[in-house]
Formats: structure tokens, C-alpha cells, sequence
């Protein structure tokens, strides 16, 4: 866990070090990996009546007339076709990765960083990276994330 110059204290569960940056800052700032937290991975059917109202807002609202619209009937694209699924990957959090979140909270960190599975396992208390300006499509080495940005998952309805 480690102080950065922004006053945020960060717990780093990914499996490798971090290297944040901001312009204010004079180095960027190492955080090695404190405690790994990891999840398992299922597929969830996905509720595909779901999925078509919220689209068929975004596409009625750029539609230049009604034969734009044809494609979200299509059987095969919302799954109507009883030989096909549409599935989402879900990433399930353990009991191991709970405590070890509610151990970096207690211990003083403000954020507890995870890879994107994590944040997705763990919506709420592990948030993922966000590059900082300027370094959003640089080699991996070169890599500077953003100090004061994290990305949130929330959780979307399953099929019942």
C-alpha cells in the first residue's frame, strides 16, 4: 500500500506493479502488487429483450427513416433462434478476495486497484486503472496510469 503525492492511498491487487503519473508530479510513482485478488468466470445467458430496448432507444434516435430500424427485428441477431445463445462472461468474487479487500480498506486505503476482472468481480470496492494523458496507447513498459480516474463496473440483469 503507498501513499501518492495526490494525498490517495492505493492498494495495488493487480499482479504487477503500477506506475502512476500526473503532469504535476515531478517522477512518476511505482506501487508494487500488495496482495493479489482474483475471481472464477462464468457464462450467464444474457436476457436478449433486455439488451434490444435499451439498443433500439440509441438506434431510434439516429434512424434516418423506418428501413434503418429492420436490423434490430432480425431473429438471428436478437436470439430468437432457439439454436442460439447469447452469453456474458460474469467474474465471481471468493471469500479470499473479500477479506482481502475489507483488510486494505481497514488498513487505510482509499482505493483498492484490480485488474478489470476484479473490478468486475468486486463492483464497488475494487476499481480498475485508467491511463494518464498522453499514455493511452503506449507499450506496456511505457505504460503511466492516471492517479485520480478509476473505472467502476456495476452489475447488468441476467436471464432468469
Amino acid at each position: 500500500m503507498k501513499m501518492l503525492p495526490n494525498g490517495l492511498t492505493v492498494f495495488n491487487s493487480t499482479p504487477h506493479s503500477i506506475t502512476f503519473w500526473c503532469e504535476d508530479w515531478g517522477e512518476p510513482v511505482e506501487v508494487e502488487c500488495d496482495q493479489l485478488i482474483n475471481a472464477s468466470v462464468t457464462e450467464v445467458e444474457v436476457d436478449m429483450d433486455y439488451i434490444h430496448n435499451a439498443t433500439s432507444v440509441e438506434v431510434t434516435r439516429y434512424a434516418k427513416s423506418e428501413s434503418d430500424l429492420m436490423w434490430s427485428h432480425d431473429p438471428v441477431v436478437w436470439g430468437t433462434v432457439e439454436a442460439i445463445k447469447f452469453v456474458k462472461t460474469e467474474f465471481a468474487p471468493n471469500i479470499e478476495g473479500w477479506e482481502t479487500i475489507e483488510d486494505a480498506y481497514e488498513n487505510g486505503a482509499d482505493v483498492v486497484i484490480g485488474s478489470i476482472i476484479a473490478a468486475q468481480a468486486y463492483p464497488g470496492k475494487v476499481f480498475a486503472m485508467t491511463p494518464a494523458p498522453g499514455y493511452e496507447r503506449v507499450a506496456p513498459t511505457e505504460k503511466r496510469m492516471n492517479p485520480d480516474k478509476f473505472t467502476v463496473f456495476t452489475p447488468l440483469p441476467s436471464r432468469s
